[in-house]
């Protein structure tokens, strides 16, 4: 089994490796020098460009605010639902009987 291996490991040596190119380093170092020289092109100013940075922090707490507020409104709205849905569902016999009747507290002293 070693002779074999061996064998595989010579034919691997052996198989074709393409030629590798020559690079152009002049050229290329050239290239990067050319590049390096030209001067760095800004692209034109969008239209936020003109806002300063203290007004989109404004609306960003404006908009904080507002999420704000309208999760409180929910908040509201939906308690309202349930104590509706709640009153609604519960007959009013049956409410006196198991929340409004009440066993007075005795005053044993032997407990």
């Amino acid at each position: 089994m070693k002779t074999q291996s061996s064998t595989l490991w010579a034919q691997l040596r052996t198989a074709y490796r393409p030629e590798v190119p020559e690079l152009d380093t002049a050229a290329i170092m050239a290239a990067v020098r050319q590049e390096a020289r030209t001067p760095v092109r800004r692209t034109a100013a969008g239209m936020a460009a003109a806002i300063p940075g203290w007004a989109c922090t404004a609306a960003a707490v404006l908009a904080i605010f507002a999420s704000g507020f309208v999760v409180g409104r929910a908040f509201n709205v939906a308690d309202q639902h349930i104590r509706a849905a709640w009153t609604q569902s519960v007959q009013p016999e049956e409410f006196a009987t198991t929340f409004l009747s009440y066993e007075p507290a005795r005053d044993d002293s032997s407990l």
